[in-house]
């Protein structure tokens, strides 16, 4: 039995909360103007083991599971 999120059947990951503790900041804006976009970006862990970034509300962008 696995402990991963169930998984829509376009392979999409139906988790939403991301693991307490997991969250950080990127800050990118000593890397120069081509990478300024990632300028605060929040980043979180989801249990199906991918790291995405987050919505303003706090959740999980839609995301694929990695595959085995």
């Amino acid at each position: 039995m696995s402990d991963k999120p169930a998984v829509t059947p376009d392979g999409y990951c139906t988790n939403k909360e991301p693991i307490f503790g997991t969250i950080r900041t990127i800050n990118a804006s000593a890397t120069g103007p081509k990478f300024f976009h990632l300028h605060g970006r929040r980043m979180a862990k989801c249990p199906c083991g991918k790291e995405t970034s987050l919505t303003d509300q706090g959740n999980l962008r839609r995301h694929k599971q990695p595959q085995a």
